[in-house]
């Protein structure tokens, strides 16, 4: 059985060490990508409707919320369903980047020990799988856009920025969660319990006018305009201008926080994994 033979360059600065491996996972992309692929058709091999109960359990979670807080909030189906599933959709990302980013490196412990692959193929590994799942999830979007005759015009193709800006960022971040959850095993919990909070407290079924006076307060959170750079130009909604050039700001910072952390503690992962 080969071993993992890690060569630490002490020589190297943490961002030199980190465009060093994602540069070697760059040139592997075609490995990542096959074995994004074979993940996902494993997760769901002898299913009966296979990857698409990803489409049904979005199409199931998207319809309830619009039911129920639509009747609540007094706003007709056709108006409260796109609202709900475009955030549903989101979150989705969201969270996927979220959560399956504390587990990506410990959950590929075997892997990176094993074969002298660079670390962050892993990451790579898991934004494309994120890609396949919201491939899955749009089918529901698409559906109810051509339900209730949702016009779709030039603006609301900056949907597809928020999407590249919501990838790129996931990527960065993941980076930088997979490597601190590897030295605390606790802190997956930790995001996975904030996260769940967090859906609450983000505008995914309710409408930030509800808050009365308060409702500026909603641009306080992050999510919010991580939802609204791909609602927003669906929808026709305003502030498109605050809510891109918030995100862009996260994925301007993304990248930073994601390689220091990386380039600095990635040559530990063997040891705590």
């Amino acid at each position: 059985m080969s071993t993992y033979r890690y060569e630490y360059q002490a020589g190297l600065s943490n961002w030199q060490r980190a465009y060093q491996d994602l540069k070697d996972s760059w040139a592997r992309r075609s490995l990542w990508i096959d074995m994004a692929i074979r993940e996902f058709n494993h997760k769901y091999r002898g299913a009966g409707f296979g990857a698409f109960w990803l489409t049904l359990t979005t199409a199931t979670t998207a319809t309830g919320l619009a039911l129920l807080y639509g009747y609540l909030f007094g706003r007709p189906i056709e108006e409260h369903l796109p609202y709900v599933t475009c955030a549903i959709l989101t979150w989705g990302l969201i969270t996927g980047f979220a959560n399956n980013g504390c587990a990506v490196f410990v959950g590929n412990a075997h892997a990176f020990k094993e074969f002298p692959l660079p670390s962050s193929l892993f990451v790579f590994r898991l934004a494309f799988t994120q890609v396949i799942s919201v491939a899955y999830r749009a089918i529901v979007l698409v559906a109810v856009l051509l339900l209730f005759s949702v016009p779709v015009t030039l603006v609301s193709l900056l949907s597809l920025v928020g999407f590249v800006m919501l990838v790129w960022t996931g990527f960065w971040i993941s980076l930088a969660l997979g490597v601190i959850n590897a030295r605390y095993r606790d802190f997956g919990q930790l995001v996975s319990a904030f996260m769940t909070f967090a859906f609450f407290l983000t505008p995914i079924f309710w409408l930030p006018d509800r808050l009365g006076a308060y409702s500026a307060y909603v641009n306080l959170n992050p999510f919010y305009h991580m939802i609204q750079v791909i609602r927003g130009p669906i929808l026709g909604h305003d502030e498109l201008l605050l809510h891109f050039g918030v995100v862009a700001g996260f994925a301007v910072v993304a990248p930073l926080i994601g390689a220091f952390v990386f380039g600095k503690l990635s040559h530990r992962l063997p040891y705590w994994c």
